[in-house]
């Protein structure tokens, strides 16, 4: 008798193990992938992000984001090309929002898609599961809502996630919007950007990006504070340093870049994954250029950095952006400044790809600024909207796409960015 229990509750294993893959996968994504990641979009993240900026908020004083339900997925498609999450979007009515979300996983006989499919509910204490559905598997909604609950307390346990928790105070569905009422410290931003590295950066690539920010360190503290130096004259010592044990070339070029970029930007990399004080920031005590031009260094290098941490075509995406701010209301469209943004992004692309190992060597050689970006400075810069758009506008157009075809062709000429 025992035996032939036994049987069965092995038997029963088995057939839920082969199930439950058959119906939690899929072979089509609930939510497809965007075909192209839109300017615009871009564009009206960075002014939200600019309009609800901790930094310019009352502390302690509630703010509201309202957003309809076009703009909540337009905030879901950029965690999406962040995070690299297959597809998300939203439904939003009357106390209810309806989350769908498709995840790669590995290729299986069942499927590649994992699709996620969550009914929340606002509530006075904040947002319950009515209905949970993993594929074609139905979770009943109290035990969804019974995990994540125990889920957010178990969270709770970190600083962190218990004081952003805290500041967020009411979440509101309505027809086609959602309200989220929040209340902010000044701390705080300095803890989710300490947070987030942890998160995102693993231990290995955390503890070389401070080795190669001290190394730079090291470079630079001879000089007097205020000194201008070339980036030729700092990247190719950066880039001698013999590999660590354990590590590889691409995993070494994107601490070295993240390293290089975090000092240009400001941010103290020890503050940043090491400190506890409430600023990770740190102006540059050396001024570093390219071609004479710091803007040109801040852009090559920035750009690389992002590309290598968050995928070229966003890197591309915000040199674009930016270069579309200023033309309506600061310096002016620049072609250099995106013929640098562009080289960058190469130089990360190439830096971490296949050849990592020879880009490596390139640069620890590199003798001169146009060893390191070729030297854009001929190009046009500094167009107010309305000259650019009468020389080479729209963007995307045959003028601009010419200008592009430029850029591009001397750049896979480059033995950085070939």
């Amino acid at each position: 008798m025992r035996r032939a229990l036994a049987w069965t509750l092995l038997l029963s294993l088995l057939a839920g193990l082969l199930i439950l893959p058959w119906l939690v996968l899929d072979r089509a994504p609930a939510i497809e992938p965007l075909a192209e990641f839109r300017r615009s979009d871009l564009a009206w993240v960075k002014s939200l992000f600019q309009k609800h900026d901790p930094r310019r908020q009352t502390p302690d004083v509630v703010q509201s984001i309202r957003l309809d339900e076009a703009e909540l997925n337009r905030l879901l498609n950029y965690a999406v090309e962040l995070r690299r999450v297959s597809g998300i979007a939203a439904e939003l009515t009357p106390g209810r929002a309806t989350l769908t979300a498709t995840l790669d996983v590995p290729d299986t006989p069942f499927g590649h898609y994992l699709n996620v499919t969550a009914d929340l509910a606002d509530t006075p204490g904040g947002m319950r599961i009515d209905r949970l559905l993993l594929g074609s598997l139905p979770i009943p909604g109290a035990v969804a809502d019974r995990g994540m609950r125990l889920v957010h307390r178990w969270l709770r346990r970190d600083a962190t996630y218990a004081a952003l928790a805290d500041a967020f105070t009411r979440v509101n569905f309505d027809e086609n919007q959602a309200t989220l009422d929040y209340r902010w410290r000044p701390e705080l931003l300095t803890r989710v950007e300490r947070k987030s590295v942890d998160l995102l950066v693993s231990p290995q690539d955390q503890a070389l990006m401070l080795l190669y920010a001290a190394r730079l360190d090291a470079l630079l503290k001879h000089h007097a504070t205020g000194t201008r130096l070339s980036l030729a004259q700092i990247m190719p010592a950066l880039f001698a340093w013999p590999l660590q044990a354990g590590t590889n070339a691409a995993e070494e070029n994107r601490a070295a870049l993240t390293a290089m970029a975090a000092y240009l930007a400001g941010i103290s990399l020890p503050k940043l994954l090491e400190g506890d004080g409430k600023s990770i920031r740190r102006a540059p005590r050396v001024l570093l250029s390219l071609h004479g031009r710091r803007d040109f260094a801040e852009h090559f290098t920035l750009s690389a950095a992002l590309s290598v941490n968050g995928g070229s075509r966003l890197a591309n995406a915000i040199g674009l952006i930016k270069e579309e701010e200023d033309a309506r209301k600061g310096s002016g469209f620049s072609f250099t400044d995106l013929a640098a943004n562009r080289a960058g992004v190469r130089l990360g692309e190439t830096a971490t790809g296949p050849d990592a190992a020879q880009i490596r060597q390139k640069l620890a050689t590199a003798r001169g600024d146009a060893a390191l970006l070729p030297d854009f400075r001929n190009l046009p810069e500094f167009m107010p909207q309305a000259e650019f758009d009468r020389r080479f506008g729209p963007v995307g157009g045959p003028r601009y796409q010419a200008v592009i075809a430029r850029i591009d062709a001397r750049l896979d000429a480059h033995p950085l960015a070939r």
